[in-house]
């Protein structure tokens, strides 16, 4: 299953098929993927490059990691969309330990001690004297607000 002469690095050949049973459905949303040691055992490999491939598909929002735990397949939640009003200026980045505390869910809280590693938040900052706003990336659809007649 691995090609060591096809020049894709094998983390990535792990992370790819680790992917491609997340599509066909052989790992469910929720569940929870084998061990590193079992992954290494079935892909033939070190538990290094198993730790890279799991790193490169959380890195992609496909799996969380719990310390101690494993890692899940992650669940696609529903997004709400949010209005950027013209002129804000946004940036994606990584939150802090206290916004991966402040903006978990209370599921998420009691499971992992806040939102789970690898999700991004959006910074908006709408104006001069409007307070930013930080937002997580996996529940919102940012759209920009164009103003209309009515407001």
């Amino acid at each position: 299953m691995i090609d060591y002469s096809s020049g894709v690095p094998v983390y990535r050949q792990v992370a790819n098929a680790i992917r491609d049973d997340i599509t066909a459905g052989r790992y469910r949303p929720g569940a929870w993927l084998p061990s590193e040691a079992q992954l290494a055992q079935m892909y033939e490999v070190g538990r290094d490059t198993v730790r890279e491939a799991l790193a490169y598909l959380r890195a992609e929002g496909r799996i969380t990691t719990v310390r101690k735990r494993g890692s899940m397949v992650a669940v696609e939640p529903t997004r709400e969309a949010y209005p950027v009003p013209p002129g804000a200026r946004v940036v994606a980045r990584m939150p802090t330990p206290d916004e991966r505390r402040d903006l978990a869910t209370p599921a998420e809280l009691r499971e992992f001690g806040g939102m789970p590693e690898g999700v991004p938040v959006f910074e908006i900052f709408p104006g001069a004297r409007k307070h930013r706003k930080v937002l997580r990336s996996d529940h919102v659809e940012l759209f920009v607000h164009e103003p209309s007649d009515c407001d």
